[in-house]
């Protein structure tokens, strides 16, 4: 089975897809994928390098997202793709244009999947109150608006945590000795506490690529504060295992459910 990744975006000051690679092995070496080959894009090139991601920025991502898509569809070299932004960008979009070809997963709807199977109260650890809304909406359009009990804000953006990630692109493990990623993972674990206490949540979701880049240090931190028993879902490993199950099923997401301009059987919408 051969699968790929692709980013959100890359642009001049970020480029995803080298973390993503680094956070593909770290799942590798748990014993996972065995049989499964992983590609790893480096995303669609975006000229801006803002740190906003709100609806505008994600509207901007979108159109990367499908020429990606596309683009990889085409080939036919690939069983399935997963997409890995944290407020899966193109996502929707993305099964439509490939419902009668390969599977296609996002990371938040498979992280939410994923926590459904295992609990009833879960938490998204996100980033800033702008994606952290588009998070909760996504919740409730996958019918988890119900478990998704918060979506919590360490306050460090994705572009400021990559600073600190690009000086261990060669020596990934040292990363976790960072002093500047250190305090990164320190308030991500302050929230995670929160969540655990004050919204009840008995599992914790990390989503973006930089969160997941420091999911080690966070669970360090956790087991020692005496809260090994709340499991952390990394978005990565969720997307690719439903997308190996989709593959092996031999499932496509549904055409009624994202219907395109040729759909056969259309359903009256009342």
């Amino acid at each position: 089975m051969r699968l790929v990744a692709v980013p959100p975006y890359r642009n001049p000051a970020v480029n995803w897809g080298w973390v993503l690679r680094h956070l593909v092995e770290d799942y590798r070496k748990t014993g996972a994928l065995q049989g499964v080959e992983v590609d790893v894009d480096d995303g669609y090139l975006v000229e801006s390098t803002s740190e906003k991601r709100d609806e505008e920025v994600l509207a901007v991502i979108n159109v990367g997202i499908i020429n990606k898509v596309k683009e990889y569809a085409q080939t036919g070299k690939y069983d399935g793709i997963v997409l890995t932004g944290g407020i899966d960008p193109g996502f929707v979009a993305a099964r439509v244009v490939l419902q009668d070809k390969i599977p296609v997963t996002g990371a938040i709807h498979s992280a939410l999947h994923v926590a459904s199977l295992i609990g009833e109260r879960v938490s998204e650890i996100h980033t800033v109150p702008s994606s952290s809304l588009i998070v909760r909406h996504l919740a409730e359009r996958y019918g988890f608006g119900d478990k998704l009990v918060s979506v919590r804000i360490p306050w460090h953006t994705s572009t400021e945590a990559y600073r600190f990630l690009e000086k261990y692109r060669d020596n990934w493990p040292e990363r976790l000795n960072d002093p500047g990623l250190k305090k990164v993972m320190d308030d991500i674990t302050t929230e995670c506490i929160a969540a655990i206490e004050e919204n009840r949540a008995d599992s914790l979701i990390l989503a973006c690529e930089h969160l997941q880049a420091c999911a080690d240090g966070v669970r360090q931190r956790l087991d020692k504060a005496d809260y090994h028993e709340i499991p952390i879902i990394r978005a990565l490993p969720a997307g690719l295992e439903m997308a190996i199950a989709m593959v092996n099923m031999k499932l496509l997401q549904t055409a009624r459910a994202y219907p395109g301009h040729g759909l056969k059987a259309a359903p009256k919408y009342c």
